[in-house]
C-alpha cells in the first residue's frame, strides 16, 4: 500500500474487471479528474487516430499534476506509468471478467431497446451498437487472454516504473484501496482559467441528460491490504 499522496495515477486491467467502475469511486473520494482512454482514442464511426496522433494525445494527457487516467492500450503503457504516482492493476480471474462483459453487453443492449441513456460507461465517441462495444465474442476473448497477452507486454514496463504498482485481485481489496488513497488525498490547487483537460471524465453528466450530479464524500481509511511494489505476476 502506497504511503504517499498519489496525484497521478494509472488504471489498468482487462475488460470487464470493473476499471470504469473503480476510477469513478476513486475520481470521486480524491477529486482527482478522470479521463478514460477510451473517451480520447475513439472517433465517430469507430475510427482510429494514428499512432503518433495517439503518442501526442497521451502525452499531453500526462503532462499535468493531477489526473486519474483508465485504460490499457498496452503502446502507451511505460509513456504513462514514468509519470505516474502510483499505478493500479485490477487483476480478476478471466472468466469472472468475461461473466461482468455479458452482463454489461446485455444491460448495454437492454437501455438501447428502450431508447434511454446507458447505465454503464460507453466511450464518448462510440454508439452501443458500434463494433467495438458490440462485439461481446471478441471482448470475451479478450479478457480470457488478458494475462497472457496484454499483462504479458505491459510487465518490463511495470517493472521498470518508480511508481508503486498496487494489484487488486478482487472487489473488496479494490474498495479497500479507493478508501486508502481517498483517505490520504489532499485539496487540490487551483487550476488556472480554461485549463479543463479536453477528454475529462462526463460520463454522470451524459447519464444525467447534461446536469450535474452530487460527488460523495472522500471515503473512510482503509483496512491494510496485500500490495507489493513493482510488477505484477500472473496468478
Amino acid at each position: 500500500m502506497t504511503h504517499t499522496v498519489a496525484r497521478r495515477i494509472v488504471v489498468l486491467g482487462s475488460p470487464g474487471s470493473g476499471k470504469s467502475t473503480f476510477s469513478h469511486a476513486l475520481a470521486a473520494g480524491t477529486g482527482l479528474p478522470l479521463t478514460h482512454l477510451d473517451d480520447a482514442y475513439w472517433r465517430p464511426g469507430w475510427r482510429r487516430p494514428s499512432t503518433p496522433e495517439w503518442e501526442r494525445t497521451v502525452e499531453r494527457l500526462t503532462a499535468g499534476p493531477c489526473w486519474i487516467i483508465d485504460g490499457n492500450f498496452a503502446g502507451t503503457v511505460r509513456q504513462r506509468v514514468e509519470r505516474a504516482d502510483a499505478v493500479i492493476l485490477l487483476d480478476r480471474h478471466p472468466w469472472l471478467c468475461a461473466a461482468a462483459l455479458v452482463r454489461r453487453s446485455l444491460r448495454l443492449r437492454c437501455d438501447r431497446l428502450r431508447g434511454r441513456q446507458p447505465r454503464d460507461y460507453l466511450p464518448a465517441g462510440l454508439a452501443a451498437d458500434d463494433p467495438p462495444v458490440r462485439s461481446l465474442t471478441a471482448l470475451v476473448r479478450k479478457a480470457a487472454g488478458f494475462r497472457g497477452r496484454e499483462l504479458l507486454g505491459m510487465r518490463p514496463a511495470l517493472a521498470a516504473c518508480a511508481a508503486p504498482v498496487l494489484r487488486c485481485r478482487s472487489r473488496r481489496s479494490a474498495e479497500r484501496l479507493v478508501r486508502h488513497l481517498s483517505a490520504r488525498a489532499r485539496p487540490l490547487p487551483a487550476a488556472p482559467v480554461g485549463s479543463r483537460p479536453v477528454f475529462v471524465c462526463t460520463c454522470a453528466q451524459r447519464r444525467h441528460h447534461g446536469r450535474p450530479v452530487p460527488i460523495r464524500p472522500a471515503c473512510r481509511p482503509a483496512i491494510p491490504d496485500r500490495t507489493r511494489r513493482g510488477a505484477p505476476e500472473h496468478g
